[in-house]
């Protein structure tokens, strides 16, 4: 059977073409193969070698992800699986899974944010929620999984030390009665996120946690009258404070706010004390009676 000649022409152009692209696209791939390697050897030197004793077959296999320079790829498939973790309620599964997501992108401060959280609230008010083991046991898993918490928030910020964010986080955690508060470390959290970019309105968190300090009420008076000179610092803890602070400290009479000034009137600042003087937020209450 003969061909018509137009036709072998183009059949015979169309295979050069094909030929053509084909090297082609081996000549591309090359250089792109070496980029992969390179990836993959740097990634090697960031990447801790998986301890495959301690690791389960889901690291095992995003970890080959995360050696081919897909690190985020690799946290976002473990942050599924530490919300599957949560709703579980597995939290040393949790508890791994963010150690390996933060460990691939320690540069995402939300991932240190949610670990933090999962340890130190979720994981916590499950451990009390639980009607087995006595309560040594629900003492010694509280500590293991507040220690957690802490861990990921410092070394979140030993990461990323200009992120404000970070800092409250861990502002809040260092204040909270629930957990075990250390109130002068809060007031340097507030005080650095508010230096690194947060909002003003956190100066009056460092001024609540100077209050609860014993033996910087001096320190706390100062900035309470710097605060109060704005009126969005106006709350009514902090007028009820500045009255406290004012009668620990012996303020001489020419110097203190007057309950007027404080409140706009005396039955107000009467109503306002009262209720204060049974806050359950270890704020102290020194003197308010007398004001009576």
């Amino acid at each position: 059977m003969s061909l018509n000649p137009s036709s072998a022409v183009r059949r015979g152009l169309c295979m050069c073409g094909a030929l053509g692209l084909l090297v082609a696209a081996g000549l591309a791939l090359q250089p792109l193969e070496k980029r992969v390697q390179q990836q993959e050897e740097a990634a090697r030197l960031l990447l801790p070698a998986p301890d495959y004793g301690q690791t389960d077959a889901l690291s095992q296999k995003l970890a080959l992800f995360a050696l081919g320079g897909l690190r985020t790829f690799a946290a976002e498939m473990l942050c599924i699986d530490a919300t599957n973790a949560w709703i579980e309620q597995d939290w040393p599964r949790a508890r791994r899974r963010w150690e390996q997501i933060t460990t691939l992108c320690p540069q995402r401060v939300n991932y240190w944010i949610r670990a933090a959280r999962d340890m130190g609230t979720n994981a916590v008010a499950w451990v009390n929620s639980r009607e087995t083991g006595g309560e040594h046991e629900r003492a010694l898993q509280n500590k293991e999984y507040l220690d957690a918490a802490e861990r990921f928030l410092q070394e979140g910020i030993a990461n990323n030390p200009q992120s404000a964010l970070l800092w409250l986080q861990m502002g809040a955690f260092d204040e909270d009665l629930a957990r075990r508060p250390r109130f002068s470390r809060a007031v340097e959290d507030y005080r650095r996120a508010v230096a690194l970019g947060a909002s003003p309105m956190y100066r009056r968190w460092e001024f609540y946690n100077l209050c609860r300090i014993r033996g910087r009420e001096e320190e706390a008076w100062k900035l309470g009258r710097e605060l109060y000179r704005e009126e969005r610092h106006r709350s009514p803890s902090l007028r009820c404070l500045l009255v406290v602070l004012q009668h620990k400290l012996q303020v001489p009479e020419e110097e203190k706010l007057s309950l007027e000034e404080l409140f706009g009137s005396r039955e107000r600042a009467m109503k306002q004390l009262r209720r204060f003087a049974r806050n359950d937020l270890r704020f102290p209450t020194t003197g308010i009676r007398t004001s009576d």
